[in-house]
């Protein structure tokens, strides 16, 4: 009976999977149940000050919805706890769980950055930028790719990087996407570089949060992509 046990036991956490495709496939579905349902997927919402972090999980809160006027105190030292939620994405309600509001200030990168990093071993990164200030957003994204490299126990669950150019409803008239990634081709050519080499998944888009434009559908792949099972 024990040996039996410990079979089924093995199965169900999935550390079996070379008994065949059915088997393969049930335990896909019971994490991606756990996850989904239960325990919160789990992923952080980083960069650099002012370019929508908190209004982003705010947004997520409300279900993808227009915000109106949300005008967030920037974030302090240390963060603000963020408790798990149920967003619906699609025709589904999915439990996110996001920890932790950081601040995007250069002086919270190498501490609440990194710690919140290490605390959730999040299956997912969304990364902020705007048009403004190229070379801050350079630094912290430089940063989060290097903090990826240095910390193998706190990535070991990422599956997915993705940046959303914020505020295009402020400079979307006069400039296009390209126009601003063209300030980030050492770091496109370098996000790449390590996602093909650790095995996760990066997209780059334009959007606003505030006018809930063009980010709707981005963020249904982001949060597609993180869950265990993906769905078709």
């Amino acid at each position: 009976m024990a040996n039996i046990l410990d079979t089924l036991i093995t199965i169900v956490i999935g550390t079996i999977t070379t008994v065949g495709n059915a088997v393969t496939t049930t335990v896909s579905a019971l994490q991606d149940f756990f996850y989904v349902k239960v325990a919160g997927v789990s992923f952080i919402v980083l960069g650099s000050r002012q370019t929508g972090k908190t209004t982003l999980i705010e947004w997520l809160k409300h279900n993808m919805g227009e915000l109106g006027e949300f005008n967030p105190d920037p974030t302090a030292a240390g963060g603000d706890v963020v408790a798990d939620f149920n967003a619906r994405v699609g025709d589904a309600y999915v439990k996110l769980k996001p920890s932790r509001d950081v601040g995007g200030e250069y002086a919270m990168w190498e501490t609440d950055w990194v710690d919140l990093f290490r605390a959730a071993q999040p299956r997912g990164i969304l990364f902020l930028i705007d048009h403004t200030d190229a070379y801050a957003h350079k630094d912290a994204l430089n940063f989060v790719m290097q903090m990826i490299e240095d910390e193998p126990a706190a990535r070991k669950e990422l599956k997915a990087f993705y940046i959303l150019v914020n505020k295009s409803d402020a400079w979307g008239d006069e400039m296009t996407l390209d126009d601003i990634l063209g300030y980030y081709k050492n770091e496109q050519k370098r996000l790449k570089s390590q996602s093909d080499r650790l095995g996760y998944r990066y997209e780059i888009a334009e959007g606003s949060l505030i006018t809930n434009r063009g980010v709707i559908e981005f963020m249904k792949k982001f949060i597609n992509t993180i869950r265990p099972k993906p769905q078709s």
